[in-house]
C-alpha cells in the first residue's frame, strides 16, 4: 500500500469523489443529504464492490437511521434489513464491522499522477480446447462476468490458471493478503468463518460450478474475508489482481455508463431520479435477437422487462381465435415491452417479434422489485404515456 502526503492524497482519491458527490447532491437536492450520501456511496461503487462491501454500506446506513432516533443499540442482524431475500443471509455475514462502525484500512487502487498505472499485459497460459470450452462454459454462469464483450472473456479465457485442490485442502484463509480470484469449475468447496468473541470457524455456505469468491481483496486490498476450503476433489480457475481489475472491472464500469446514458434517453424513465437510474444500470443485461425471432410469446408465462436499446420490434395479437395475429405495436430505441406480465402476475398479452437486429436491455422481475422498488410507483409517474402504449 502507498503512502501519501495530505495534498497527494486528497488529489489522487478524496476531492475526485468529491467533486463527482457534489455535483450529484446539486443535481438531485435532496432533503436528506446524509441518507442520500449513502445511497449515492452504494450505487457509485456497486460496480466495484462485492456483496460484503455494499453490505457494509447498508449496515452504516441502518446506523445512520438509529442515531437520527438517538438510539446507539447495536441492531441485531444487518440481514434484517434483507430478510425477504433468504440467499442474502450469508453475505450478510462475511465481513464484520469493528466497533466503531468504519473500516481504517480499505483502499481501491487508484492512478494518477504519483500512482501510474502500468501498461496491462495480460498473461497468457496455454489451454487445450477442452479447458477453454469449459472455461467459457463456467464464465457465463458467473453474473460476475455477465458485462465482458466477447474479446475481453478471449482475454481472460487466456489469464486463467487451472488449480486442483483435494479434499480438506485450504484454499484461502481468513486474514491472509488475497491476490487472485477463483471460479469454481468442478467440486465443492466450503466457506467458513471465525467471528469476533469465537474461537471456532462457523460455516457460512458451500460454492459450487460457476460461482466466484475472492474478489474482495483484489478490489481493496483488505484481508481474506472468510476461509475456503475444499470439500471433494475440485477445480478452480484463478485470475490475477492486474487482469481482474483491468478487465473485470473495468469492464463493469463501462456497462453502468453506457446504460446510465441509455436510460437517461427512455421517455418511460424520464421522471426517475439518477440514483434510480443508477440502481437500474447495475441490474440490467443486454440480449440480443435476430430479424424475425420471437421475444416474447402471447399467453406464455414472464418474468422480464424489455427495453430497447437497439433496433425494432413490432408487436403481434391474436384478436379472435382462429385468426391469424395482427400488428398492434411498433417498437424502436427507448420502447418498453413485458411489463404487463410484471405487474398483474398474467400471461404474455401479446407476442412481440423482432423486425431487425434487435438489442434489448432486461432486467427480471425480483431485481426491479429490490433496486427500484414495486415497478408500479414509476409506471403511475408515467401515467399518461403508458396509456398510450397499452395494446
Amino acid at each position: 500500500m502507498s503512502y501519501f502526503s495530505h495534498q497527494e492524497y486528497s488529489k489522487l482519491k478524496l476531492q475526485p469523489l468529491i467533486n463527482e458527490l457534489s455535483i450529484s447532491i446539486l443535481s438531485t437536492q435532496p432533503s436528506d443529504i446524509q441518507s442520500f450520501t449513502l445511497n449515492w456511496l452504494i450505487s457509485h461503487q456497486k460496480s466495484l464492490l462485492s456483496i460484503p462491501e455494499q453490505e457494509e454500506l447498508k449496515y452504516l446506513k441502518i446506523e445512520l437511521e438509529k442515531l437520527k432516533l438517538g438510539n446507539e443499540d447495536e441492531p441485531e442482524g444487518i440481514s434484517n434489513s434483507s430478510s425477504s431475500e433468504d440467499d442474502d443471509y450469508i453475505e450478510d455475514h462475511l465481513i464484520q464491522f469493528p466497533s466503531n462502525k468504519f473500516r481504517t484500512s480499505v483502499s481501491a487502487e487508484a492512478y494518477g499522477q504519483w500512482n501510474k498505472r502500468s501498461d496491462f499485459k495480460p498473461r497468457h497460459i496455454p489451454k487445450t480446447n477442452e479447458q477453454r470450452q469449459r472455461i467459457i462454459e463456467v464464465i457465463n454462469k458467473c453474473f460476475m462476468f455477465s458485462s465482458l464483450e466477447k474479446i475481453e472473456k478471449e482475454i481472460l479465457i487466456s489469464a486463467f490458471e487451472e488449480k486442483k485442490f483435494a479434499p480438506g485442502n485450504k484454499v484461502i484463509s481468513q486474514g491472509d493478503d488475497g491476490n487472485e480470484l477463483y471460479v469454481v469449475d468442478q467440486g465443492e468447496l466450503s466457506c467458513s468463518k471465525v467471528f469476533p468473541h469465537e474461537t471456532e470457524e462457523r460455516y457460512l455456505k458451500k460454492y459450487t460450478s460457476g460461482e466466484a469468491f475472492g474478489e474482495l481483496a483484489l478490489l481493496y486490498n483488505v484481508p481474506r474475508a472468510a476461509s475456503i476450503t475444499s470439500v471433494t476433489e475440485s477445480l478452480c480457475w484463478v485470475l490475477d489482481r492486474d487482469c481482474f481489475n483491468n478487465i473485470v472491472k473495468d469492464a463493469a464500469r463501462k456497462k453502468r455508463e453506457n446504460y446510465e446514458s441509455f436510460l437517461a434517453s427512455v421517455p418511460l424513465l424520464k421522471d426517475i431520479d439518477n440514483y434510480e437510474k443508477t440502481q437500474m444500470a447495475d441490474a440490467l443485461q443486454t440480449v440480443n435477437y435476430t430479424p424475425g425471432e420471437y421475444v416474447i410469446r402471447e399467453g406464455e408465462w414472464g418474468d422480464i422487462f424489455y427495453l430497447v436499446e437497439d433496433g425494432e420490434a413490432v408487436a403481434t395479437k391474436t384478436m379472435k381465435p382462429g385468426l391469424p395475429a395482427i400488428e398492434v405495436h411498433h417498437y424502436g430505441p427507448g420502447g418498453y415491452f413485458g411489463e404487463l406480465s410484471l405487474l398483474k402476475g398474467a400471461p404474455r398479452a401479446a407476442n412481440v417479434i423482432s423486425k431487425t437486429p434487435l438489442k434489448c436491455a432486461i432486467m427480471d422481475r425480483r431485481a426491479f422489485k429490490r433496486l427500484l422498488g414495486p415497478l408500479e410507483d414509476i409506471l403511475k409517474r408515467n401515467a399518461s404515456e403508458y396509456e398510450g402504449y397499452k395494446f
